[in-house]
Parts: structure tokens; sequence; C-alpha cells
């Protein structure tokens, strides 16, 4: 078995695994809501007046007797679902001092604490007696009240009546509910704290808690959940026990210590949360095992990346520098055999690794505005080209008689790809002289929003009605000898699936075997705003790059010959480097324009070696632009090396426009001013004297808190860097600072425990302090202008 495949069968097992722990977790819950509900239930039966309020301020219940107390001619019904402050007003109503109960009840709520037997003095001179108890519930979830009321006895010999009702309360409570001394003895017990513990109530009393657990957690937790009640009168938290049969039991316990301080005895209210818990246990258990996989799944796929893109960049490469000598036809032939390999190698290793970040959930699109029509026509016109080689007609027509289309935003990138994806599958299963038509149509359209229909229509081979239920999963074709006939992974339509689901559109087939088939779907793209028309591509001058110097550092000597020959022809001045360390010597020795930093190496890595350029004492060359020629194709390592301090990546194998393109931004990049004032004249509406009067301040405040940046960068002190330069943004930003974009972004973000990022966030502080050092020693001569 590969290891993909088994990291494939170990994540599919973890997550049937977290399934059925959070179908556990769900019947723990619900086992939980049903004993509320039991504890509704005994309120019908007769005793004290007694009062049920929900977690939301809502009566649940009430019962017979506490009706007749209070007076109250509406039925019973009535009043469930009602504020449970209408029905304690009628309490209000009776007392001699109306305000006094609410006051009460206020207190209690506020100190999350039971009380029995508060008194309420009533007009008629008897003494009503509430008790108030909040009952147990999970963890962060809003606690239910219980309420009773009973009129004190007058003076007589004593009634046992009425603590019976209460010792019947407490017995059949489905909660489990105890007390004990000071000690931990207990006292009294319900049946529902003898059941847990498997032993009869009777056989309790007397006893202390540390028989019933084990015997670390009597020596270390009983002393703790004791010593609470000395300074507090009500605490939670979760107490273990053990039960006869030596079961371990994990309580959430409500406790709360009867009378004034001076008293010592508890209340002890607790649920029984051990499946609870355990289920919480494996569902993290297996996550943290789920995750783990999906870790070594991603480190064997981007070490896959690394080891085919790395020498097909050479195989590309050199391809390329072939074509520009003279071959004759045959030799021209097999170097578009190679070419033609190689690319197609390329596109398989793309599509798993795009499978991978879909289901991984790590997929992110782009957003930026684009033409929808000429994008897509774009994208289609090599598949044109291909489909009239094989002698198969290929008709196009997208959003025709729309009129003008306003550009959208969206990632025109991941858009392209199904379509292409699509319609790749229609050329390979369409046989020659067969027809394939592409077509778009707008569906809907408002101010904001366009919303499209694409459709794709083939007379190939057609999909088996048994098949068209699975032909988007993952892996899937139409027959077990498609891939032997025709090729392909089975991933190109799952990818389209997946890509179009996460745009928030839908996707759909309808084929007959033998006849062809049909693809359709949709997408509704937000209409971008006062967006500029694109500029056209640079056009690759390599008189543009003539005379710089760059530092090559790379391990593999045929991708640095590559890449020798591409900047030999631009007439670049190249020096090479076999590894991190031997770049740092010649960046000591030398400057040049630019690094083209290898990212894998052994020994020092390009991140690292990076970090080490960063640090150099003159700010200038610290600075050097610094490319990555990186096989990793994962965002989040893209993302990874920018924090870094690295300013830009290339992904290997690259095309030559690309690379040129982006070597020539970053050691040509456009000149832009140091500063902008105009938000601050947009401010001022016209006043001059308000304009200097905030370019004064901004010279007056700013320099202070720069030292401050430098001092606690020396020390490494990020958290406190983050929040000045938090505090001074608004005003960089509105002075239009220029090249402080990237340092402001890397330095707000808070660290995480453990990261490497040090010498990358030091080289965003040297960035930050240099142009702002500049902008200070212009901004006279704006004053003066």
């Amino acid at each position: 078995m590969s290891a993909s495949t088994s990291a494939r069968s170990m994540a599919a097992s973890a997550t049937a695994r977290i399934v059925e722990l959070e179908e556990a977790l769900q019947a723990a819950n619900d086992r939980a809501a049903a004993a509320e509900q039991r504890l509704a239930g005994l309120l019908d039966q007769t005793g004290p007046g007694m009062l049920l309020v929900s977690s939301t301020g809502t009566i649940k219940r009430i019962n017979e007797t506490l009706s007749q107390l209070l007076g109250l001619d509406d039925p019973l019904n009535y009043w469930e679902e009602q504020s449970a402050e209408t029905l304690l007003a009628q309490v209000q109503r009776l007392a001699v001092l109306p305000e006094h109960p609410a006051l009460q009840l206020t207190a209690l709520r506020a100190a999350g604490q039971s009380v029995l037997g508060e008194a309420i003095p009533l007009r008629d001179g008897r003494i009503l007696l509430q008790d108030y108890v909040l009952l147990p519930a999970q963890p962060g979830a809003a606690r239910s009240e219980l309420l009773t009321y009973r009129l004190a006895p007058p003076p007589r010999p004593a009634d046992a009546t009425t603590e019976i009702q209460q010792h019947e309360l407490l017995n059949y409570l489905p909660a489990a509910v105890a007390t004990h001394d000071a000690r931990g003895v207990l006292l009294s017990c319900n049946q529902a704290f003898a059941l847990l513990l498997q032993r009869p109530p009777a056989q309790l009393l007397g006893q202390s808690l540390q028989d019933f657990m084990e015997p670390a957690d009597a020596a270390h937790v009983l002393p703790t959940y004791l010593a609470q009640f000395g300074a507090r009168s009500a605490v939670t938290g979760v107490l273990p026990v053990l039960a006869r049969n030596g079961q371990p039991h994990q309580l959430l316990y409500q406790a709360h210590r009867l009378g004034p301080a001076g008293r010592t005895d508890v209340l002890l209210c607790a649920l029984d949360i051990t499946e609870r818990m355990q289920a919480e246990g494996e569902l993290r258990r297996s996550k943290e095992k789920a995750e783990a996989s999906a870790r070594a799944k991603e480190a064997f796929l981007a070490n896959l990346s690394h080891e085919i893109r790395t020498p097909m960049n050479g195989v590309l490469g050199m391809a390329r520098q072939l074509t520009k000598t003279r071959l004759d036809h045959t030799q021209q032939e097999l170097l578009r055999i190679i070419q033609a390999s190689g690319e197609h190698l390329l596109s398989v290793l793309n599509e798993v690794l795009d499978l991978t970040k879909i289901s991984s959930s790590r997929l992110e699109l782009e957003q930026v505005a684009f033409n929808l029509p000429e994008s897509m026509e774009e994208a289609l016109r090599p598949l044109e080209v291909q489909a009239t080689e094989k002698g198969i007609a290929f008709h196009v027509a997208l959003l025709l008689n729309c009129g003008q289309l306003p550009r959208v935003v969206g990632d025109p990138y991941r858009l392209n790809q199904i379509l292409i994806n699509l319609a790749s599958n229609a050329i390979k299963f369409t046989e020659p002289d067969g027809t394939i038509s592409v077509g778009g149509y707008l569906i809907g359209r408002t101010e904001s929003h366009l919303s499209v229909l694409f459709r794709l229509t083939d007379t190939g081979i057609g999909i088996a009605e048994d098949k068209l239920e699975y032909i988007f999963e993952d892996f899937a074709q139409a027959g077990v000898d498609t891939a032997r006939r025709y090729g392909g992974t089975g991933l190109g339509l799952g990818i389209a699936r997946a890509l179009v689901e996460q745009m928030g559109g839908s996707i759909s087939v309808d084929s007959q075997l033998g006849r062809g088939s049909t693809f359709q779907f949709t997408v509704t793209l937000p209409c971008a705003v006062d967006v500029e028309a694109a500029l056209p591509p640079v056009p690759l001058d390599a008189s543009a790059l003539s005379g710089r110097r760059v530092l090559v550092v790379e391990d593999n000597a045929i991708n640095r010959e590559v890449v020798r020959q591409l900047l030999h022809g631009w007439n670049v001045e190249v020096d090479e480097a076999e590894s991190g360390l031997a770049a740092l010597a010649l960046h000591a020795e030398r400057r040049y324009d630019a690094v083209l930093m290898d990212i894998q190496m052994p020994g020092m890595s390009g991140v690292e070696a990076t970090a080490q350029l960063r640090q150099h004492p003159d700010p200038e060359r610290a600075q050097v632009p610094v490319l990555a020629l990186t096989a990793n194709a994962f965002r989040s390592d893209l993302d990874r090396y920018l924090r870094a301090g690295i300013n830009d990546c290339l992904t290997k194998p690259f095309k030559e426009e690309e690379f040129y393109h982006k070597l020539l931004a970053l050691v040509q990049p456009p000149e832009t001013p140091l500063y902008d004032l105009a938000e601050v004249h947009e401010l001022a509406d016209g006043d001059a004297v308000f304009v200097e009067r905030m370019v004064n301040s901004f010279m007056l405040h700013i320099p202070p808190v720069m030292q401050q940046i430098q001092l606690a960068a020396a020390a490494e002190q990020w958290p406190q860097v983050a929040k000045l330069v938090h505090h001074i943004k608004p005003n960089l930003v509105q002075f239009g600072v220029a090249n402080i974009t990237s340092a402001l972004q890397l330095l707000m973000d808070v660290p995480l425990l453990g990261s490497d990022d040090g010498p990358g966030r030091a080289a965003a502080v040297k960035q930050l302090v240099r142009q702002v050092e500049l902008v200070l020693e212009e901004l006279p001569e704006a004053l003066a202008g």
C-alpha cells in the first residue's frame, strides 16, 4: 500500500470515528435534557408551591399549590412560556415591602448561589418562605432556577409534614444531591447520589468523600475542593469519584455553603458527565490523529512536488533553450514531444495538489477584477487548436448579445480551470469528425452581480446512466478501461465540481451512452466597482535587465544551468552559490541587484539564508530583493516565505516570461513618491493652516514612536512592536507613506508562540524606519512649498 493510500485510509477511519463520537456526545446531551424534563414532572406532585424558570427567564412549569398560594385566577397552562417576572410580581403584591422580594432575588442571581428559607413577611401577617436553587448545567450553559414557596407554620409543636415533603423532593430529584460538613463527611444524600456510587443511602452517611476517590484525587483534589468554602459561598467545578465497581465518574458540581460564613455545611448538586468527557477526549484524540494524518499527507505531497518539479524545471528549461537553436524538422518534433510530455506530467501533479488543497479546505480563491468573456475565450484558444488537430469541430459562443458587460470580481484562473477541465474531457472522449460546442449565457443581472451559465456539449462516447451519479467523485471514470484507452487521472471533474461549489454555484451533467454529453455549471460573480482597465503586459525587453548583477543560490547544478542561460541571454551578470552559507559569503563581498533563492537546500534553507541576509548592517544591502525559486506549490508555504522576508516567489518549473517579469519588478520597481498628502488636503478642504498643523504634528509625534519601535524590536518584544505600529498606522496611511504595506501587515500580526519569523520582522522594522525617515526628511519641503 502506498503512503498516499495509507494516509487516505487513516483519514477516512479517523473521520468515521469522529462522527461516531459526535453521536455519542449528542446522546449524552439528550439524556441530560430528559432528566430536566423529569424534574419538571415532579412539580405536578403535591407539596410546596413550585416555580421552574428556564435559562431564558420564561416559566417552564408551576404547580397548583403555588397557584392557590398566590391567588391566581388563570389556569396553570396560561403561565407556561410567560416571563417569570410577571408571576414574581404577584409575590411582591402580597409582601409588606413590595420591593424586598425583587431585591433579594436580584442579589441571589448576581451571587449565583442557592439559599433556602428566605423569609418574606406578607401583609396579612403570615410569613412566606422562599427556597432558591440554581440547577446544574453543562459548562458555559445558562442555568435553570427552581423556586419553592411555603408558609411558615405558626408557633406550635413541630409538624414533620413539610420536612417530609422536602425530603421526598430531594430524594427523587434526577440530579445527584448531597450535603457534607467542612471535612467532606456526608450528612445526607438523595437516591440519585447513592445510585451513582452504587451504595445504599444509609451506608453513605458518615463516610468521607475521600472514601470514594482515587488516592491521588483524595490527596490533592478533595482538599482543594473543600478549601474553597472558606472564602466563597458558591463554587463550581468537576469532582472525580469512584463507584463501588471501581468505575471512575466525573461530576460537574454546583456546591453552596449553607448559611453565613460561620456555617460549614455544604449542599452539593452534581451531574454525571463521565460519558461526555470520555466522548470529548476520544473526539480530541481522533481529531489530533486526523490532523497528524493530514499533515503527513501534506508533507508527503510537498516532498513529491519538490522531487518532481525540481528535475522537471531542468527538463523543460533545457527544452526551452533548445528551441532557440537551429533544429531540423525531426528534431523539432522530438523536442515538441518532450515539452508536451513534461507539461502533461506537470498537469497531473497540479491536479493531485489541487485535490489535496480542496479536500483540506485550504484552496483559496483570489478576488481580482477581470473581463469574463475575454478571460474564458483566451483560455479556450489552445483547446480549440487541439480539437482542430484531432479533426473535431469546435464552436465557441460566450456571452453574445449581452451588451457591454462590466468587469467582475473573482478568480479567473480557477474559473478558466473549470471550463478547461470540461473541454479537455470533451476533446479526449470525442472521436474525429465529432463536434464540441461551448456556450456562455447571461441568466441574471443586477446592479451588483452577474449570474452566468456555461454549457459544453459534445458528440463523444457518452456516459452510462448508472455512472452519472458518481462521475463527479474523485478518481471516478466512466469505465474500468477508460484510463487505459483515453488516459487521465479521474480528478478533473471532481476538481471542477469542488471549484464550482466553492464559488457558490452548481454543476450538472446530462449524457447518454454513445450519444455524447452535456455539462453545464452556473456561477454568480460580483461586479467590479471603479476598476481601471488592465494594463497591457510588459513586453519582454532584455535590455531592461542588461548589466544587472544577480546571485543565484541553488544546490541543483542543472537548475543553476537553466537559470544561468536565461540570465545570460538577458545580459545579466551571474554569481552562483551551491548553499546558503556560500550565498552569505558572496553577499558579504559584493552588492547584488537581486538574489534568486532556492528554498529546499541541504544545511541552511533558503528561508534561513534570507533571514541572515536581512541582518546585514548596511540597510540597503539588507533589503536586497529576494526571489524564491521553489518547488513547493502550497499557498501556505508561499505565504510563510513572504512573512520570512522573501519579496516574491516563483514555482518551478516556471515560464521564461513569468520569470522575466517577476525579476524585472524586483530590480526595477515603478517609481512612486515617498508620500502623498492627498488625503490630508481632502480633510483640510482648502484650509492651508490645517495642512500645516497636520504636517507639524506628524513631524513632532512620529519620531518618538519610531524610536520606541526600534527599541522594542531590538529586545524582540514583538507584541509591543505590534501595539506601537497599530497606533501609528492611521497616520502613516493618511500621509500615504510608500513601500510600507507589507512591513505594516507583518508587524501588526502578533507572532504565534514558537514562530521563527523574528528575522523577517527585524527586516520589516528596518524597512519601515527607513521609509519614515525619508519622509520626515522631505516633509519640510512640503511646508515650504
